[in-house]
């Protein structure tokens, strides 16, 4: 009788078990494709205890009855295919994973499950004829003729998988290439081992290192999983639209934006917000059977449909949209979660990854400053992505180039009844000389990181005019900051030095801050502006009126100052409700100890009303539009020291 070694079946017993007991602590196994890969790892385990015992019930058949022996050996010879076969079919699940066209899949799918099936009934048919195996009368255990063709079954698994690799080889990832270059040569080393010498067990061994690398390949996709979520993350959504636009796959993307999400986080935590943020994610990804979902950043998903024709395409937006206008619960906890969309169809033309993701972040831009609440990509959208290009390159130019200009614009003191204070503003030409719009400019420098290095010139420019001594007039001039300079951490030190450097007194700088820049990071903002307020550095409110015009942003922070937006003065004193408003809000800031300013006012009547309710400042094209350096001396000087009433007299 031939005497089998176990020791290599053991050694695989023990590498699938720590691998079983791996993927359970780091509950990986979170998706279709982790549960299936754990029923590998079950299958395979079952394959090898299952060879142990056969091995040890035939070496002591008189002590195991033969129907015991013939039933235990058919379930090994059934399972040990079986494996194979499941591990075959997910590899070329894995294989498809980014092709629309599931027809391979479901050809491999038929073909690997006729196979089995027929083996099953070969197996049945064993019992009685032996044409696998079989025990004599003195229960020696005898190979049938077609004792290898489980081997012979492997083989063409492993044939179907390498033509379903081949012919879909565009569409594969790199972890799948690495793996296809490995397991199947490996697999048939072993196999030709395991022929080659019988007595030496290796089929659960050949399992074993399939299911290590798998797990290998499923540790390295773990850094393109979202953490939070558990779906794919930005990195992962790149390599989707890579394979997918290397396959020549026709598809529809949603990009989409959670709007005031800070709101939810500040209503039921930090906690709960990250559970909406899953719960939108679950609902995305479930969305459709052949859509993917992605977390594209903090609070944007982006979901990857095949391309059907735009009937399908209008729906899949469309209940996306009518999703967001309903309620999400959470437990006993329901609220609105409203969203902005950006849509892009490739059907074949020229973009790559890169040029499609640009395309949908512009779009998704587009969405959020403008009145709908949806942009599809296309011919006018990339026209308007080019402008955009190209005003991006004049501005990194003009960085370099020192082509930005600091212009002012003088703000009306209603007490002294003089100029004596300026808001600090950039200003940009184009190289044919016409003057680019800061509407324009500014969003994309925020967007693409430069309004950093805008902002320091503004500060050097007001730093130099406040300390060259010819605008002895201007108590202060105000400057805007952006979340990126309070993220710097020598922020305060390159003020004060700046300051420092000029002779400039630190409390003739004043800093404007927009309440959407405090509510990104209220914590920093309350550290820094105190830092700030302790070195006599002090704050304006901007833009007040807009946003949530939350109070409590008054009363935490060192405030000077609240400037009243130009939304709140534009009906002002016409409209009774604005006028009441105005009035209202004057007397309660200055109960509050602060100054009020109102900015936009351009006509008579808003001016003398504001001074009559009490406003301190105001600022707006009625006293004097935004100018230059060269022009702001000469009219400080005429304004200041006119004749009496000059400054109210004469519209600029």
């Amino acid at each position: 009788m031939v005497k089998w070694s176990l020791a290599a079946e053991l050694l695989a017993a023990m590498m699938i078990v720590v691998l079983m007991a791996y993927y359970r602590e780091k509950k990986l196994a979170v998706t279709r494709k982790g549960k299936v890969y754990r029923s590998c790892l079950g299958l395979s385990l079952a394959t090898v205890l299952l060879n142990a015992v056969c091995v040890y019930t035939i070496e002591h058949t008189e002590q195991v009855p033969r129907a015991v022996n013939l039933i235990l050996n058919s379930a090994y010879f059934l399972v040990a295919v079986l494996t194979c076969s499941v591990i075959v079919l997910y590899l070329c699940y894995l294989i498809l994973e980014h092709v629309y066209d599931k027809r391979h899949l479901r050809r491999a799918l038929l073909c690997i499950s006729g196979g089995t099936l027929g083996y099953l009934l070969l197996i049945l048919w064993n019992l009685s004829s032996g044409v696998l195996f079989s025990f004599d009368p003195g229960g020696n255990y005898r190979r049938g003729p077609l004792n290898r063709i489980g081997y012979a079954l492997m083989a063409a698994e492993l044939l179907l998988l390498a033509v379903c690799y081949v012919q879909n080889r565009a569409s594969v990832n790199r972890p799948m290439v690495k793996l296809m270059h490995t397991l199947p040569p490996l697999a048939i080393f072993l196999a030709a081992f395991q022929l080659a010498y019988p007595q030496v067990l290796l089929n659960g061994m050949m399992m074993a290192m399939a299911d290590l690398i798998l797990f290998i390949s499923f540790q390295s996709s773990r850094i393109e999983t979202d953490g939070l979520t558990g779906i794919g993350n930005r990195n992962s959504f790149f390599a989707e639209l890579s394979l997918r636009v290397a396959g020549r796959q026709q598809f529809q993307i949603v990009l989409l934006s959670l709007q005031q999400f800070v709101t939810i986080n500040q209503r039921f935590g930090h906690q709960r917000g990250d559970a909406f943020l899953y719960e939108v994610a679950r609902y995305l990804d479930g969305l459709c059977r052949q859509a993917r979902a992605f977390r594209f950043g903090n609070v944007e998903f982006a979901v990857v449909f095949p391309w059907r024709g735009e009937t399908e395409a209008t729906d899949n937006l469309q209940k996306l949209r009518e999703r967001f206008q309903r309620n999400w619960r959470l437990g006993e906890v329901e609220t609105r979660l409203t969203a902005r969309f950006a849509e892009l169809i490739c059907t074949g033309q020229s973009w790559s990854p890169t040029q499609i993701i640009e395309g949908l972040e512009y779009g998704l831009r587009l969405a959020k400053a403008g009145p709908e609440d949806t942009v599809r990509f296309n011919e006018r959208t990339a026209a308007l992505l080019e402008k955009e290009r190209m005003l991006v390159n004049i501005m990194r130019r003009s960085v370099l180039e020192q082509r930005f200009q600091v212009w002012y614009q003088p703000i009306y003191d209603c007490r002294s009844g003089a100029f004596t204070s300026a808001e600090a503003l950039l200003r940009l030409q184009d190289y044919e000389g016409n003057m680019i719009s800061p509407a324009e400019f500014i969003p994309l420098a925020e967007e693409t990181g430069l309004i950093g290095e805008l902002s320091w010139i503004v500060l050097e420019g007001t730093c130099r005019l406040l300390g060259s001594g010819r605008v002895p007039d201007l108590r202060s001039v105000s400057i805007n900051l952006s979340m990126q300079q309070f993220a710097e951490q020598e922020l305060i030190s390159r003020i004060v030095d700046s300051l420092d450097r000029n002779g400039v007194s630190h409390d003739r700088l004043k800093v404007e801050i927009t309440e959407r820049v405090l509510l990104q990071d209220m914590d920093r903002m309350r550290t820094a502006m105190a830092e700030m307020a302790s070195r006599d550095i002090h704050f304006y409110l901007d833009d007040f009126g807009t946003g949530y015009s939350n109070l409590s942003c008054v009363l935490d922070l060192p405030f000077e100052c609240v400037k009243l937006d130009q939304s709140l003065v534009a009906e002002f004193p016409d409209d009774q409700r604005a006028d009441l408003l105005v009035r209202t809000l004057v007397c309660l800031f200055h109960n509050m100890g602060l100054q009020v300013m109102a900015e936009g006012v351009e006509a008579v009547p808003q001016a003398e009303t504001l001074a009559r309710y009490g406003a301190d400042w105001i600022q707006g094209y009625y006293y004097a539009r935004p100018m230059p350096e060269s022009e702001l001396i000469p009219f400080l000087k005429e304004k200041n020291h006119a004749p009496q009433g000059g400054a109210k007299e004469v519209l600029v």
